[in-house]
């Protein structure tokens, strides 16, 4: 006899329920192993932890078996790269390092520009200066050994006043005043600096630029101030104000050969007033002195 049809429904209930209990059984399986195996790496590794057990074989395992990608190896550094030796020095640096360390005031330049990573250029032609803006002092070398020497304690003198006088806030007299007390400054300081390489030599060296007109200056300012002093009945100059006196007739003496042209520069051939009053007119945007 043919079964009801609420008989048939039943049936099929009953199916429908033990395909679900079998299905979740296969998941609740699945995911046992795959957790089974990530507790299974993680205590590996906890135990490989604690007792600093050689575990490498087990920790490659785990990660074959789907706990992840196991470590990077270290890539090897290779053997160090060849660096170049640096340049070695011209022949005119050289002779020019070999001036100046005859001398006090050389040797403290050569240690100045070391200090302050002063570039030095030598090329021939184009003059002597340092370009403050870049740091790099240019040596020209169509000049002898001595030569180079003092212009390069010149030029240390500039770096020393990279930013001084300031453009800026000084008129245009005083910046054109100023600028030509520093570079009386600096041919002083190489005139002194040529003063020692003669006495360093016995006398065989020749003078630099305005060391004649400086000593002379000098030496007449001292026997001047003590005929005066004869003169009062007092005593002669001692050696340090014959110093005193005799260095301030030759600085000034030193300032008028800039002031009046008596020496141009020797990168343009201009005057020294002339360069520097151009300089401030260009910084303030001046035209003809008077439209700034």
């Amino acid at each position: 006899m043919p079964n009801s049809r609420a008989d048939r429904e039943r049936g099929a209930s009953s199916l429908e329920y033990g395909a679900l209990i079998v299905v979740a059984a296969l998941v609740v399986g699945v995911l046992g192993t795959l957790v089974s195996t990530k507790v299974e790496g993680h205590v590996s590794n906890a135990i490989c932890d604690l007792f600093q057990a050689q575990c490498t074989d087990t920790q490659q395992r785990t990660s074959a078996d789907g706990d992840g990608p196991g470590p990077e190896p270290s890539p090897s550094p290779g053997p160090p790269v060849p660096q170049p030796p640096p340049p070695k020095p011209s022949k005119e640096q050289t002779e020019t390092e070999s001036v100046l360390n005859e001398t006090q005031l050389g040797r403290d330049a050569l240690k100045w520009v070391k200090d302050h990573g002063v570039r030095v250029v030598y090329r021939a032609g184009g003059g002597s200066y340092y370009d403050g803006d870049a740091n790099v002092f240019y040596v020209d070398t169509n000049q002898t050994p001595e030569e180079r020497a003092n212009t390069f304690v010149h030029e240390v003198n500039h770096a020393e006043h990279r930013d001084d006088p300031d453009i800026d806030d000084l008129s245009r007299e005083d910046f054109i005043d100023k600028s030509i007390d520093e570079e009386t400054e600096g041919t002083v300081e190489a005139i002194q600096n040529n003063q020692q390489l003669q006495r360093n030599r016995g006398g065989n060296s020749p003078d630099t630029l305005l060391q004649q007109e400086y000593e002379d200056a000098y030496n007449d300012a001292v026997r001047r101030e003590n005929a005066a002093r004869a003169k009062a009945q007092r005593p002669p100059l001692d050696a340090a104000g014959e110093k005193a006196v005799g260095e301030k007739a030759g600085r000034e003496r030193v300032k008028q050969a800039f002031v009046n042209g008596e020496v141009v520069s020797s990168v343009d051939g201009n005057k020294y007033a002339d360069n520097y009053g151009k300089a401030w007119d260009d910084a303030h945007d001046c035209f003809l002195w008077i439209f700034c």
